[in-house]
């Protein structure tokens, strides 16, 4: 979208990364095909790691005051360069193919390789360069365009992994360390610092893309970053760095890896995400909404309508209940509401907390894939 503030890829044609002796020059490409036709044939599980590995420094976790430099000794060698050709239409030249540059956090030691969609969208070759430098082919595994993510994986073994932290302990303030490639493997493994800056927010991006929830941050992140990790005192990956401010200073954003983890973990599982629904069209509660349900709650999510057959009509749920947690977590608003869903699988089943005419509720609903409509 060319109005939007927010931007996310880096990209170029390639004949002038040809110019400029870019590194793009002499990739092999892949083997033609649709992006569906690319998916890997994934391991039913693959374990994220959570907990610290020895091999990684003399020590099994770091002080959560550690310094700079010893986050960036320890999460450096996780961090990949991922580097794309797709063809496109030029006005003047035709078809031109163009190179985009981005970043990717290795979290598996088989070569699996946590990105952006959007870094990878479109790619007829991708190229992964490791911290010791050999290029790799990846494969796209499977991808979320829905929340730009991606999963890429490369033949290797034996690979450094990052360790996945708990975005969701975060506080307004913390330390937050950025590594990635920004404009470019000539700038490979930079690594900036700044703090949490806010959390929950929502953006659009350059391509009319909405992303909620999103952890903000100061530390600078610019184009080639994306993908990358965002990480905290404790070397461990908190987000996924997604898009910056075009028009301000010290504004990046970065996907929590809370929200990352299960959809990684679909994408593993099943080369793709299956969304856990609900079956509720709901509503953030204002003045309108409040009055044609008679509702005496100032604030929550609404359920407008309940889809005959659904998970929530199964549980009981009816137009007009308010929902006021999702399991353990209160609700107060519709991102909150999508948060809390976006964390659960397919299956699992949750308890909700609901309000009818201001009496409190607790019902029991399975979640089910999302039907394709």
């Amino acid at each position: 979208m060319n109005g939007s503030k927010f931007r996310q890829r880096w990209q170029i044609p390639l004949f002038v990364l040809l110019l400029t002796g870019a590194f793009l020059a002499g990739f092999a490409l892949r083997s033609g095909g649709s992006r569906s036709g690319q998916l890997l044939q994934a391991p039913q599980s693959v374990p994220l790691p959570v907990e610290p590995t020895p091999s990684i420094g003399e020590t099994t976790s770091l002080h959560p005051y550690a310094t700079i430099s010893a986050i960036a000794e320890r999460v450096g060698p996780t961090v990949v360069g991922i580097a794309t050709r797709e063809r496109a239409y030029d006005w003047f030249y035709g078809t031109v193919e163009k190179g985009g540059v981005g970043s990717g956090v290795i979290f598996d030691p088989a070569g699996y390789i946590l990105t952006n969609d959007h870094v990878v969208a479109g790619a007829s070759t991708i190229i992964v360069t490791l911290a010791d430098g050999r290029q790799l082919t990846g494969e796209v595994v499977g991808t979320d365009p829905s929340m730009d993510l991606a999963v890429v994986k490369v033949k290797a073994t034996g690979l450094t992994p990052a360790l996945f932290g708990d975005s969701d302990a975060l506080r307004v303030g913390e330390l937050a360390v950025a590594i990635g490639n920004p404009l470019g493997l000539e700038f490979q493994r930079s690594v900036t610092a700044g703090i949490i800056s806010a959390l929950n927010r929502t953006i659009e991006t350059d391509d009319g893309k909405i992303l909620e929830n999103l952890i903000q941050t100061d530390a600078p992140i610019n184009p080639g970053n994306s993908g990358g990790p965002l990480v905290n005192a404790k070397g461990e990956v908190i987000a996924i760095n997604s898009a910056k401010a075009q028009a301000a200073e010290g504004m990046g954003f970065a996907i929590p890896i809370s929200q990352a983890r299960p959809i990684v973990e679909e994408i593993l599982a099943y080369g793709q995400v299956r969304r856990p629904w609900l079956g509720i069209y709901a509503a953030a509660i204002n003045r309108e909404v409040s009055a044609y349900f008679d509702l005496p709650e100032k604030e929550g999510v609404v359920a407008l309508d309940v889809y005959r057959g659904s998970p929530a009509d199964i549980a009981g749920i009816k137009p007009g209940d308010v929902i006021t947690r999702v399991g353990s977590q209160s609700i107060r608003t519709m991102s909150e509401f999508t948060a809390a869903l976006t964390r659960l699988k397919v299956g699992d089943k949750v308890q909700l907390g609901l309000s009818r005419h201001g009496r409190p509720l607790k019902v029991t609903a399975v979640l089910a894939p999302r039907p394709n409509r």
